[in-house]
């Protein structure tokens, strides 16, 4: 394999072509542009590194600009997006996974209401799911394999009026959509702080969103600890304890650093990934990558086998690219795997139809598509 790989700018039509194509799919973030048309991009003011000959006379957020101004500065459209080859083979016919990340516009673009939530919030938040429901009108989103992240708390009732068949999963902690990224988390805190793992799940799960979507704070380094409650990490010892807990209930980790891949999948987690070069073949603690766990499920003899830091990567990930892709499993087969994570993750039962994998199943996302590459704002 080349040792040359240049990551794209996140968000980018290619960034989310390279994750779905390399992994199970990928993270993006979607903004509304004054047209009503959905721009591939997550700060909410244009960034000042961007502006260049191509970016004058563009309007300092995104949301007022007209979608014709954006892309000829550069931007890329979900529209095109879903029109692009490789987007289409591996999500629309392959089973590849989308999390659609809807952004808020900031409160001095005046489009969606001030600092304070609000039903004109909300009502955005409700056009922009409607809108990438309009766009996918001919070719819908396969079952299960597309799903609306928002940091609103608002979320899931945007997505009861919005009436589309993509769900939503409100993200914790919730952030507003203003401010520089230490103030915004500052201001996170008291929602980080009261929401356990156990609890979010709870409240999740009876809301009807099919996945938590959870910061990787809530698990490890000492953040954990702020919690008003037991906290949850990655030992053997509570990961048993949570699987227990959560019968199954999919859980969504962002960012999973590299050291920590394989034990958020192993799990039985999705492990949503800053770390998108295909060059790097092993963890920093020597496991072979397998980036598709989800559309591509390995045997457990040859997933063990990638845990060993004394194989050959370049052999075992040549032997797993032999495997089959979920779409070509037989039930048997599905049925197969979907028992081995039902252990995995303690529950009586996963189930199975001729479809995209199940939400259970642990997949590798990509984060902004081929990770990040810009600074917060």
């Amino acid at each position: 394999m080349s040792n040359e790989w240049t990551q794209p700018r996140q968000n980018s039509i290619e960034a989310i072509a390279h994750a779905m194509t390399v992994a199970d799919g990928a993270e993006y973030d979607i903004r509304m542009s004054i047209d009503g048309e959905l721009i591939l991009h997550h700060n909410a003011r244009i960034e000042r590194s961007e502006k260049d000959e191509q970016y004058e006379g563009l309007r300092p957020y995104v949301e007022q600009n007209h979608s014709d101004d954006l892309r000829n500065a550069g931007f890329d459209l979900f529209s095109d997006m879903i029109e692009d080859s490789r987007v289409r083979s591996a999500w629309i016919e392959g089973n590849a996974f989308s999390c659609i990340e809807i952004k808020r516009p900031h409160p001095k673009s005046k489009l969606a209401g001030g600092y304070l939530p609000s039903e004109k919030r909300v009502d955005w938040i409700v056009r922009m799911m409607q809108r990438v429901s309009e766009i996918m009108e001919k070719e819908p989103a396969p079952e299960r394999t597309a799903v609306f992240y928002c940091f609103d708390p608002a979320t899931m009732r945007a997505s009861q009026k919005a009436d589309v068949n993509i769900p939503a999963a409100p993200i914790n902690p919730f952030i507003p959509p203003w401010g520089p990224g230490p103030l915004r988390r500052t201001m996170a805190l008291p929602s980080f702080a009261r929401s356990t793992v156990p609890r979010m799940i709870n409240r999740w799960r009876s809301a009807g969103s099919p996945v938590l979507p959870l910061a990787s704070d809530h698990i490890r380094s000492w953040s954990k600890y702020l919690h008003l409650g037991r906290p949850v990490s990655l030992t053997p010892s509570s990961v048993k304890r949570l699987n227990r807990q959560r019968k199954g209930y999919p859980i969504h980790v962002w960012p999973a650093p590299i050291d920590l891949e394989r034990t958020i999948i192993d799990a039985g987690m999705t492990a949503v990934s800053d770390k998108m070069d295909p060059t790097v073949l092993q963890t920093s603690r020597g496991e072979t990558r397998w980036m598709k766990p989800g559309t591509k499920p390995l045997s457990p003899e040859l997933w063990t086998r990638m845990a060993d830091p004394s194989e050959d990567s370049e052999l075992l990930l040549a032997e797993a690219k032999e495997y089959p892709t979920w779409s070509d499993l037989d039930m048997s087969e599905r049925r197969e795997h979907l028992g081995h994570l039902a252990s995995r993750l303690q529950c009586d039962s996963i189930a199975i139809d001729e479809g995209a994998p199940p939400w259970e199943m642990p997949r590798f996302i990509g984060h902004r598509g081929a990770g990040k590459s810009h600074k917060e704002g």
